[in-house]
């Protein structure tokens, strides 16, 4: 019996942390939001550049945006090993599916389009291309450069300094529940027995 409630209690644990690992964004304010599955904060603003550009276009005005005090802005990362739907391992695509980040399901950000946005790679096997994501059916694939698509801009880490996180005083109150259940638990039958 006892062996049976410690298991038990260890398979909750088990449980309710996994649950505590899941990627999550995290509205920074000042329109920013944290995505700490990937470490990228991306402007709340899906279209903050307001029209629709070329790659080179859209590479440029990445390139010269400064917002928030940030100048290390980039279009969002592909992942060239996958074409097509469930690309989740490009940043586009991770929101997309990972997140549910949707036009229809928009969450923390802003002004989402149903269309095409421009991913920060090129093609490598045709620098006339770049891939695009699509975010009314959350597909990716390559697209000429001169096509006219929205652009939405990221950049790598945190936009606030970092303190302890909270999944890892969740789990130190969670184990040490736990292990004290379990104490008084074992002693409470140990003394029963006697």
């Amino acid at each position: 019996m006892k062996k049976r409630t410690i298991i038990f209690v260890t398979l909750i644990m088990v449980l309710a942390l996994g649950r505590m690992s899941e990627s999550a964004l995290h509205d920074r304010g000042n329109g920013l939001i944290y995505d700490d599955g990937l470490d990228i904060t991306w402007m709340e603003n899906a279209n903050s550049a307001d029209i629709t550009m070329t790659w080179d276009d859209a590479m440029a005005w990445v390139d010269a945006l400064l917002f928030q005090g940030y100048q290390d802005w980039r279009l969002p990362a592909s992942d060239t090993s996958c074409t097509g739907s469930a690309c989740t391992g490009s940043e586009m695509g991770h929101l997309f599916f990972i997140d549910g980040i949707t036009p229809e399901t928009p969450g923390l950000f802003s002004d989402l389009k149903n269309y095409l946005y421009w991913s920060g790679t090129e093609d490598p096997a045709d620098n006339a291309n770049a891939w695009r994501f699509n975010f009314r059916y959350g597909t990716q694939d390559v697209n000429t450069k001169t096509s006219a698509r929205y652009v939405w801009a990221v950049r790598d880490g945190d936009v606030t300094p970092a303190v302890a996180p909270e999944p890892v005083s969740t789990l130190l109150f969670l184990s040490g529940g736990g292990v004290l259940a379990t104490q008084r638990l074992w002693r409470k039958r140990y003394s029963m027995t006697q």
